[in-house]
């Protein structure tokens, strides 16, 4: 099907506002359609029990396991299941993804150490760039991709940018598959455009180069997988030792999660039973009678009164009426040996993960074991993927600006960041030129430090104004006072909030003098 030029012209006019409005609306209208199918499965009660049981059983996770590459759709599916069913597989994809803390970074200019450099070029090119990465918005914008890289192994964006901004495009990792390596290790992806033959509609607001490459398809079928423009793509993946295939990094959590759920829901059916009661009236018969059947009480009497009895009942009651004697039914269970037990599969699942100790907290003790399980999975969830981003950035400033400063971003999580700045704080000590990357560790990036610097020294100039508060690091003195106390007029270390018994023993002698 031939696009027109005037499609053309208005995906062209599309901005990135309405390119991200249009993917909130189509998100939504899957989870509409996807809650609408599984209202009407409820209507069918020949499949509402063994649907999920088919699709996600351990039997059936196993038959894909035997011949992954071929199930990868399939895997894909269910580790999207497991993740907005489980919450603890949730927690641990997140756990992952919030490691790469991409606002911890510096924008290094390209200095010839062998020639004379042009200080208004660096300048140029550092500025330059800052404005770049700071519209890019990295640090938010690629959490969402890492979400989808840690669930499904591999993620497909496609990147659009205009005036207004910048925005990464998921794509269905159905219809992508890795095609190509670039010199940089950054990876390339070819497009199936049979996904355009279900998804029409899309064509509008996708990038032109969609609607070129699909009419290329619709002429010829050989063209069904093409290769998108490597300047508007970005592919990232976990297993980065076996490009040819995308697995769930997770995958070897699937049966023990599986299992939990299963567990839960085991749970929540004993929760039910356990508040259930049964009232049986017992029918008793006379004694001294040769008749059989022969009730002390009218059958129509007792069933009046009975059925008086069960409309007054609650609904977690039941009732029922029997000439025999009953033997009491109880439905209770050890509660708390049921929460031990769902409690025990969490922790076993988290530690099977390999670390997340910070997600299992009963199991954290000692600050030491804790910092190097930190560490630990810090390193598994960077290593693997921040250098993909890192390099990924730089190519595209190469796309879009050609000469830059170079982006480096740091080895850290958000747990390890403090670490990270205190190394870098007795680096300056010694004349590392580290002001701006410990800056970037705060919080700021580089253009907004450079902006409040300007600011708080230039236009407002508060290192004028602003007369910090005398402390050990503002005043001297050769006195010496007792361990605790301190002396504001003779100088030396201020006096502590917390100090050790000895000191507070010390000081409560001097007042007493």
């Amino acid at each position: 099907m031939a696009i027109n030029e005037e499609t053309h012209s208005n995906t062209q006019k599309r901005t990135t506002k309405e390119l991200r409005e249009y993917q909130l609306r189509q998100q939504r209208r899957k989870e509409i359609f996807e809650a609408t199918k599984a209202a009407l499965q409820l209507v069918d009660l020949t499949k509402t029990e063994t649907r999920t049981f088919t699709i996600f059983s351990k039997e059936r996770l196993r038959t894909y396991m035997q011949n992954p590459k071929s199930n990868e759709s399939n895997l894909r599916q269910l580790s999207k299941f497991l993740y907005r069913c489980s919450h603890s597989y949730r927690r641990l994809i997140a756990y992952h993804a919030e490691m790469i803390d991409l606002s911890a970074y510096s924008i290094i200019p390209l200095v010839n150490m062998t020639e004379d450099n042009n200080p208004d070029d660096i300048l140029a090119s550092y500025y330059n760039t800052c404005v770049q990465v700071e519209k890019m918005a990295m640090h938010t914008e690629i959490f969402k991709c890492l979400l989808i890289a840690w669930r499904e192994d591999t993620f497909y964006g496609y990147v659009y940018e205009d005036d207004e901004g910048f925005f990464i495009y998921p794509l269905d990792g159905d219809y992508c598959r890795v095609s190509s390596v670039n010199y940089d290790g950054t990876l390339n992806f070819a497009f199936d455009f049979s996904y355009f033959r279900s998804h029409t509609a899309d064509l509008e607001y996708w990038d032109p180069e969609f609607n070129s490459k699909y009419n290329s398809y619709t002429n010829d079928n050989n063209l069904r997988w093409q290769e998108l423009d490597p300047a508007r793509t970005i592919c990232l993946k976990v297993n980065i030792d076996d490009f040819t295939m995308s697995l769930p990094p997770m995958i070897g959590l699937f049966e023990p999660l599986i299992d939990l759920i299963d567990l839960q829901s085991i749970q929540s059916i004993k929760d039910d039973l356990s508040i259930y009661k049964l009232l049986v009236a017992q029918m008793e018969t006379l004694t001294n009678t040769d008749e059989p059947d022969d009730f002390s009480v009218d059958i129509d009497t007792a069933i009046e009164y009975y059925d008086r009895l069960a409309e007054s009942l609650p609904d977690c009651v039941s009732s029922a009426i029997s000439p025999l004697k009953i033997v009491p039914i109880e439905f209770n269970n050890d509660q708390t040996q049921d929460v031990n037990r769902i409690s025990d599969a969490t922790s076993n699942l988290f530690k099977a993960s390999g670390g997340a100790q910070i997600l299992d907290n009963d199991k954290i003790s000692g600050s030491t074991a804790f910092e190097a399980a930190i560490l630990c999975d810090t390193m598994m969830a960077i290593r693997p993927l921040l250098p993909q981003i890192e390099e990924w950035v730089n190519r595209y400033l190469s796309y879009v600006m050609g000469d830059h400063a170079k982006v480096k971003y740091f080895e850290v999580s958000p747990y390890t960041k403090s670490k990270k700045k205190k190394e870098l704080l007795e680096s300056g000590q010694n004349g590392v030129p580290v002001k701006l990357a410990v800056a970037s560790l705060d919080g700021f990036s580089p253009l907004e430090t450079h902006s409040l610097d300007f600011l708080e020294n230039q236009v407002l100039r508060l290192h004028e104004r602003w007369i910090p508060f005398s402390t050990s690091y503002t005043q001297s003195g050769n006195a010496t006072a007792p361990e605790g106390d301190s002396d504001p007029i003779t100088g030396g270390a201020p006096t502590k909030d917390e100090v050790t018994d000895k000191g507070e023993q010390s000081r409560d002698n001097d007042s007493s003098k």
